[in-house]
């Protein structure tokens, strides 16, 4: 049976999580310790409430996720906070956490893993956040009307504002919380971004710059990569692994 820190130092070195400036607050790799044995791990996408009780109900000792439990300096341990930390401990669950470094991995992170479904040739990366290329772009001769029916049929909600070609070769990605990069397709000669969300005023600067965009979910474009991650995982360690899907629309 692999050990928690065994595991721990796998990931670390997979995902390179050392080598990527996160959002402020963020903490990437190992945020709550357990007793050290793992004998089945759990993935997903946030480490909330839900999840947490859904592992301990699958009889997990180590949740992985992308989001993870820290996301400010200081919080009081209080409340649903309690809840979280009191679940982790009476169900002795560690909780492994990977946000920029899982989206921008050329294998295993998210948009490297949309990309493949898409079968996109020659990904490379791009769109920059604190100097890190956290998205890709790749290459794939498609219509227009056709890659939004691959998307529709890959997502449960997909928002289309296609102002760009109807023709297309250059297709760019960026998974989750991407609508302030939107404005670096055109430095990269982009005109199609798959993304995860945006605001209100991008659609004016998708519309003024000619780009298709489609809007596929902030919580449906990060579920790749933790999934890709477990599997990873259960290969390595021969463990088993499930992924915890909840019902997040956005």
């Amino acid at each position: 049976m692999p050990t928690l820190f065994s595991i721990v130092k796998y990931c670390n070195k997979l995902l390179n999580i050392y080598a990527i400036e996160d959002a402020e607050g963020a903490y990437n790799g190992l945020q709550f310790q357990n007793s050290g044995k793992i004998s089945k791990i759990a993935m997903a996408v946030d480490a909330s409430l839900e999840t947490i009780e859904k592992a301990a109900a699958i009889g997990a000792n180590l949740l992985v996720v992308h989001h993870g439990l820290f996301w400010s300096q200081t919080v009081p341990i209080t409340e649903n906070i309690y809840k979280k930390y009191k679940l982790l401990m009476d169900h002795d669950i560690a909780v492994y956490s990977c946000h920029l470094p899982l989206d921008a991995h050329m294998e295993i992170g998210n948009n490297a893993c949309i990309a493949k479904l898409l079968e996109l040739e020659t990904p490379v990366p791009a769109f920059e956040y604190h100097d890190v290329k956290i998205g890709i772009i790749g290459i794939r001769l498609i219509e227009r009307h056709r890659l939004k029916m691959i998307l529709e049929a890959t997502f449960p909600h997909v928002i289309a504002m296609e102002f760009g070609p109807k023709n297309l070769e250059q297709i760019g990605i960026i998974s989750g919380g991407s609508g302030s990069l939107i404005i670096q397709a055109k430095n990269y000669g982009t005109h199609t971004l798959i993304i995860g969300d945006c605001q209100q005023y991008h659609y004016n600067i998708i519309r003024e710059n000619n780009i298709n965009v489609y809007v596929c979910g902030h919580y449906a474009t990060e579920t790749f990569g933790v999934e890709a991650l477990g599997k990873a995982i259960a290969q390595k360690f021969s463990i088993p692994f499930e992924f915890i899907h909840t019902s997040c629309p956005l």
